[in-house]
């Protein structure tokens, strides 16, 4: 889990110095969407017939990596999880694949996590000075016109992971492989509608983008 995770940090650090290096920056927080996907190339899907989604989406959190067998783990906002696990279903069910409960064996087990981050940002022009300083008083300072002051800003992104897996192909350590990963990142901004659209849209296009999987 902790690999996966570094994984996640590491794509979020190619996007933010993609856009860093973007002179006019994204117009619109869709932009700043990422899709990745990957895959298990030797694994035969068209062989496989159904697949199985849990009814809740596991939150990732700090607690999340301490948690024993049987713990509880946290979920996600039913909102924000429906959307998710309904967008899944209705791809599984397009590509030709038929829903079925975990009881029966399903071929695929898709599991789905969402993890959120809260990244602060502070912009400092060395060219401005101008807070206070010990024994100076508020307000001593000295700028280059036309030049702002810090600003701090708070931006919260959340990352979707959904792994699929093969129960059939569980090894001698209880191992189950992940044979498809499908990863999606982006703002949580705006309401909960256009939120949902955009991961809608998000999950679409990681299908999209893994025509392998189609029967």
């Amino acid at each position: 889990m902790i690999k996966k995770l570094n994984q996640l940090v590491v794509i979020g650090l190619l996007a933010a110095s993609f856009f860093a290096c973007k002179p006019d920056g994204a117009e619109y927080i869709d932009e700043l969407d990422i899709v990745y996907t990957n895959y298990d190339a030797g694994f035969d899907f068209n062989s496989k017939g159904t697949y199985a989604l849990p009814d809740k989406v596991v939150k990732i959190t700090d607690q999340f990596l301490n948690l024993q067998p049987g713990d509880e783990p946290e979920y996600l906002d039913p909102v924000y999880a429906a959307a998710i696990l309904s967008s899944i279903r209705s791809n599984m069910d397009e590509l030709g694949y038929t829903q079925v409960d975990q009881s029966v064996n399903p071929d695929l087990i898709i599991l789905p996590s969402v993890s959120q981050t809260d990244q602060i940002f502070f912009y400092y022009d060395w060219w401005y000075w101008n807070w206070f300083y010990p024994g100076w008083g508020p307000g001593w300072g000295w700028y280059y016109p036309g030049y702002y002051p810090p600003q701090v800003s708070r931006v919260r992104t959340g990352t979707l992971m959904m792994q699929m897996t093969s129960p059939a192909d569980q090894d001698a350590s209880d191992k189950i492989p992940v044979v498809w990963t499908g990863v999606v990142n982006g703002l949580l901004e705006g309401s909960a509608n256009s939120i949902n659209k955009r991961v809608n849209d998000s999950i679409n296009k990681a299908f999209e983008q893994s025509p392998y999987l189609a029967k």
